[in-house]
C-alpha cells in the first residue's frame, strides 16, 4: 500500500517549485494591479469606469491573497499541539496548508518550518535537516525572520543524530553569530557540548565547566542530566576523576533509571530542541 500523499518524503525540488509558483503568482498579481492603474490613466474616454475598475481589481487581488494566506495560517495554528499526540493528523493539516494558493511567501516558509518540526518529532532526521537547509537558503523576512535560530538548532541536532559532524559544526558556527533567547542559548550549549564530545574535543567541553553546570540548572531535568553526563564523560577522558565522580553523582540524582542507563552508555541524544517556536502561530500581518 502506498503511503498517503501528505506523508511522502520531503523533496527539495518540490519545495523550490512551490516557492517559484508563489513568486510567479505574486508577480502576476502585482502586474495586474499595475496594469489596472495604468488603464485608469491612459483611458481618459472611460475615466470613470477605469477609475472604478482599477481600485476594485487591486482590492480584489489583495483580499484573495490575504484570505488564502489567512486560511493557511489558521490551519497551521492547529498543528503545534498535534505534533507529538497525533503526528498523522498534523501531517494532514500541513499538507492542506501547503496546497493553499496563493499565499504570501512568509506563510509558505512557516508551513515548511512546521513540517521540519514534525519530521524532527518523528525522528526523520534526514528530512528534518533537508527542510532546514532549504529554508535557511531562502531570505527569511517578515514573520519568517523569527524562525532562523530554531532552524539552526534543529539542523544542529539533526546532524548530530545523523553523525554528520561537519554539518553540525556549520550549524553551531552560525548559531554563535545569531541572537538567541535564553532557552535557545541553553539548547545551543547542550548541542555544542555534545558536538565537542563527538569530536573528542574534551578540553573545549570542560572549558568553564563550573559555569556550564550553573547554566545546566536552568534546563529541564532530562537536559540538565544529559549536560552533567557529558561533562562527566569529558572529565573522565581527561583523567579528572574527582570532577567526573561529582558530575556522575549529580547525573544519577537528576535522571530517571532509563535515562541514566542511556547516558552511562554514552548516548546523549535527549531531544533538546523543541519541535516548534514558543507562541509561533502564523497570522496575516
Amino acid at each position: 500500500m502506498n503511503k498517503p500523499k501528505q506523508d511522502q518524503p520531503f523533496d527539495p525540488n518540490t519545495f523550490n517549485k512551490q516557492i517559484e509558483i508563489d513568486n510567479l503568482m505574486r508577480a502576476t498579481m502585482i502586474g495586474l494591479a499595475v496594469l489596472a492603474g495604468l488603464a485608469a490613466v491612459l483611458m481618459p474616454s472611460v475615466s470613470l469606469l477605469s477609475g472604478l475598475v482599477a481600485p476594485c481589481v487591486i482590492i480584489g487581488l489583495w483580499l484573495w491573497w490575504s484570505t488564502s494566506t489567512a486560511k493557511a495560517g489558521k490551519t497551521l495554528s492547529e498543528v503545534g499541539g498535534l505534533m507529538a499526540s497525533d503526528p498523522e493528523q498534523a501531517s494532514q493539516l500541513i499538507s492542506q496548508a501547503l496546497a493553499q494558493r496563493p499565499v504570501m511567501r512568509w506563510a509558505r516558509l512557516l508551513t515548511y518550518h512546521r513540517l521540519a518540526g514534525l519530521r524532527h518529532v518523528q525522528r526523520r532526521f534526514n528530512e528534518s535537516a533537508a527542510i532546514c537547509l532549504c529554508l535557511l537558503a531562502q531570505p527569511l523576512r517578515g514573520p519568517a525572520a523569527t524562525i532562523r535560530p530554531h532552524l539552526l538548532l534543529m539542523l544542529a541536532e539533526a546532524e548530530l543524530e545523523r553523525d554528520n559532524l561537519p554539518g553540525a559544526y556549520h550549524a553551531l558556527a552560525h548559531l554563535q553569530q545569531t541572537r538567541l533567547s535564553l532557552i535557545e542559548a541553553l539548547q545551543r550549549l547542550t548541542l555544542q557540548t555534545r558536538y565537542e564530545l563527538a569530536a573528542h574535543a574534551y578540553d573545549a567541553a570542560l572549558h568553564r565547566s563550573r559555569a556550564k553546570v550553573e547554566l545546566a540548572e536552568l534546563m529541564p531535568a532530562p537536559h540538565c542530566a544529559a549536560m552533567h553526563a557529558m561533562l562527566a564523560t569529558a572529565a573522565q577522558r581527561r583523567g579528572n576523576t574527582r570532577l567526573a565522580d561529582w558530575l556522575w553523582e549529580r547525573t544519577r540524582l537528576l535522571a530517571p533509571d532509563a535515562l541514566r542507563d542511556q547516558l552511562e552508555r554514552g548516548h546523549f541524544g535527549v531531544e533538546v530542541v523543541d519541535h516548534d517556536l514558543p507562541g509561533n502561530t502564523p497570522s496575516t500581518p
